[in-house]
């Protein structure tokens, strides 16, 4: 009765081991990697927005300083009109005192003459009454010297006339010069006050843009030093993401040591059972009123190692191998792991070999449930895709791309997608 019980006892341990002796990855390296590395995205994004403000602030604060330029130049052309507007006036002035002098004078020569023709006049008419004009032509001595005489008080009051409108008309083209050098004058005055007023415009217009320009450089170093922030995190996210990757990688060597010692307590176990005798079958209602007691005679599934991954169940059917089609087109060279690096159809190649479970349960968190697999020459693989980290913004995470080793599926990111947007890091057992 002994030997039945200790049989049920060994069939059911090994059922246990069986169902439970799978290794896994420990929940808290995993998660706080997978935290860490979409952590990383969040701040590369930040940083790609924070890049994109940095290049819009750079592009007007560049228009504006054109903007600036310009305005600097038509100061300087105002300048300009002001300066010869200012000789202009000042010229007309100078022109207008010339004119007035001249102006004056032609008044008083003017005055002069009407004084003189005047007194000759007030003579005259005295003398005219006194007969003292007569009498001076008639004192002729001969008619010849009569008719002189004659000719010579009529010449002198057609001179007295004649001079007295010479006089007129110099007062009068003087006064026409005046005003017309009065006109220019105050044209000129409204051209240079016109000067003056756009001058101070553009002033105005040229101190607010400098303003703005102070403004944008501002704004610009804001900009800049929360760039070098985020690139400082950047960093930081990547020696945690490195440090994690360590412990996620020892941890995963801890759980397939203790799952191998697992596996060997189980061989162990089963040897004994089998070396046993065997099992007596009891039906109810025997003597001992047991119930008859199954031995298990089950074997662990199998599972294949993942180049650094913690061992993970293969499909009890056709193995993906051997239905999986390479359709890709590339005819340049493929990346290699002796090679290292390699210029694919998108850019370029590198290689990582870290645990892919938490990624895998991101993509299925996503709704892919395709197979996880690794491929003949140890490239990781997900249904028919290769598995690839790349930059989020480029290529979204789950979306497709083309690669030297053939199509594949954006599942990951890392510190490289920074540096180099157009890199993939493809997932391999290498």
């Amino acid at each position: 009765m002994k030997r039945k019980r200790m049989t049920g006892i060994m069939a059911g341990l090994i059922f246990g081991i069986t169902a439970f002796a799978t290794p896994c990855l420990a929940d808290s390296a995993q998660e706080e990697l997978v935290a860490a590395q979409q952590e990383q995205a969040q701040t590369m994004s930040s940083l790609v927005s924070v890049q994109e403000r940095i290049g819009a602030i750079e592009a007007k604060k560049g228009q504006t300083e054109a903007y600036l330029e310009e305005v600097n130049s038509q100061i300087s052309a105002l300048n300009e009109e002001l300066e010869a507007a200012q000789r202009a006036f000042s010229d007309k002035q100078k022109e207008l005192d010339k004119v007035n002098g001249e102006l004056v004078r032609a008044r008083k020569d003017e005055e002069v003459q009407h004084e003189n023709m005047a007194i000759r006049i007030q003579y005259m008419y005295e003398n005219s009454q006194n007969s003292g004009i007569l009498e001076a032509l008639f004192s002729a001595e001969g008619f010849s010297d009569f008719i002189t005489r004659v000719r010579n008080v009529a010449e002198l009051t057609k001179f007295d006339r004649k001079m007295m409108e010479d006089y007129e008309a110099a007062r009068v083209l003087v006064e026409e010069k005046q005003a017309q050098a009065e006109k220019e004058k105050e044209e000129t005055a409204a051209l240079r006050e016109q000067c003056r007023e756009k001058k101070e415009e553009m002033q105005a217009v040229c101190d607010a843009t400098k303003e703005e320009i102070r403004t944008l450089a501002r704004e610009l170093e804001d900009e800049e030093s929360e760039a070098a922030a985020l690139i400082g995190a950047i960093q930081e996210q990547e020696y945690r993401i490195s440090a994690l990757s360590v412990q996620a990688a020892e941890e995963v060597a801890a759980a397939q040591a203790a799952y191998e010692a697992e596996m060997a307590a189980l061989a162990q176990a089963q040897m004994s059972s089998e070396s046993a005798p065997a099992p007596v079958a009891e039906t109810e209602g025997s003597s001992d009123g047991y119930v008859q007691e199954e031995v298990y005679d089950e074997t662990p599934e199998s599972y294949q190692q993942d180049g650094g991954d913690a061992y993970e169940e293969t499909s009890p059917s056709a193995s993906p191998a051997s239905t999986y089609e390479n359709t890709s087109s590339w005819g340049g060279s493929v990346l290699t792991a002796s090679a290292g690096v390699n210029q694919g159809p998108s850019g370029k190649e590198t290689y990582y070999n870290l645990n892919m479970s938490g990624v895998v349960d991101i993509m299925r968190n996503m709704g892919n449930n395709d197979e996880y697999w690794v491929r003949d020459d140890g490239v990781k693989m997900l249904g028919d895709y290769v598995m690839v980290a790349a930059n989020l913004d480029e290529h979204p995470r789950g979306s497709l791309v083309e690669s030297s080793l053939g199509t594949a599926i954006v599942c990951d990111t890392g510190g490289f997608a920074y540096s180099n947007p157009q890199q993939l890091d493809i997932a391999t057992a290498w």
